[in-house]
């Protein structure tokens, strides 16, 4: 280390996992395999948001991540954020200002995983007004809001690391405590969260969206076509239990007989045998039908016309 050089100490982070071993007892340690991924993401994390400036205003060089000695009991992890440079160039740290911490970048980078943005504004004082649509509001520095707005997977990926301990059964949540250090004060316009807890909730909104889960099922059900579209296949719309959805129909013979002239009223009532691909992306869940054969139809109650087979698909 050069001699004009010193450490300033800019925040300490502490992360306590919370839940119950098997017999019952408070957790006291965690995986080697997640305790890994904690401090890798941390590390991306603090490292994107520090090369946009959001930890300083000069870029100060040699920022570091360090980690102290676990405490004894509840599973800590106490992490330190070090910026070392020449002594000539610390006041441009901008203490007097002040600078966010790490755990306000994490609720900050969480938040955006799990609610949208419904409207935002910017300040005066440099920071950005962001109204949520969970219907919270954040002041948020406009460096740490445009990075925000970058690198979103590799963000989701960050989160989704430091909270890789919550995939353990025994893992309930995840506390969350800031505490600047050195008298180096976080910015007056923004609160400090002194504590925030993170669910298993968090973790399911922060999956990479690569990481998707997709399935396929088959059924037979009936159901009246509230919607056809004689140009577009994929933009019929069938109705079952009193609910309208959107639906790809794939049966050639059936739609050669609807380009023929087939006659459908809103009261037929058709078989059909569909195809329902659902994809679970970031907790979420969507669903898509698929008419793979329309089996037979049958006219409404009142109507003479006896249930109608109809020609296999070719």
């Amino acid at each position: 280390m050069p001699e004009n050089s010193t450490d300033v100490v800019v925040d300490t982070l502490t992360l306590r996992f919370v839940g119950e071993d098997e017999d019952g007892t408070e957790l006291h340690e965690l995986r080697a395999s997640h305790v890994a991924e904690v401090l890798l993401g941390l590390v991306g994390l603090t490292s994107d948001f520090e090369k946009a400036g959001v930890f300083n205003d000069e870029g100060l060089a040699n920022s570091e991540v360090l980690v102290r000695p676990a405490q004894e009991g509840s599973f800590l992890i106490e992490v330190v954020r070090i910026i070392t440079d020449n002594l000539g160039a610390l006041p441009a740290v901008g203490v007097a200002l002040g600078v966010p911490t790490l755990s306000q970048v994490i609720w900050w980078a969480t938040k955006s995983a799990r609610a949208d943005v419904r409207d935002y504004e910017r300040l005066d004082n440099g920071l950005v007004k962001v109204y949520w649509q969970d219907d919270t509001v954040d002041e948020i520095p406009v460096e740490a809001w445009e990075e925000l707005q970058k690198r979103k997977r590799r963000r989701k990926s960050q989160l989704r690391q430091i909270m890789a301990p919550l995939s353990d059964n025994r893992v309930t949540s995840l506390d969350v405590a800031g505490t600047p250090e050195n008298d180096v004060e976080a910015p007056e316009d923004i609160p400090e969260p002194e504590v925030f807890v993170l669910s298993r909730d968090d973790y399911n909104a922060v999956k990479p969206d690569d990481e998707i889960d997709e399935n396929s099922e088959f059924i037979e059900v009936e159901a009246q076509m509230s919607a056809i579209d004689f140009d577009d296949p994929t933009r019929w719309k069938v109705k079952t239990d009193g609910h309208s959805r959107s639906a790809a129909v794939e049966d050639s013979a059936f739609l050669a007989r609807v380009a023929a002239g087939l006659a459908i009223r809103k009261s037929d009532i058709f078989r059909l045998r569909v195809r329902i691909d659902t994809t679970v992306k970031n907790g979420r869940s969507t669903s898509k039908w698929t008419v793979l054969h329309v089996e037979s139809y049958r006219r409404a109650a009142g109507d003479d016309e006896p249930t109608t087979p109809l020609a296999p698909s070719a």
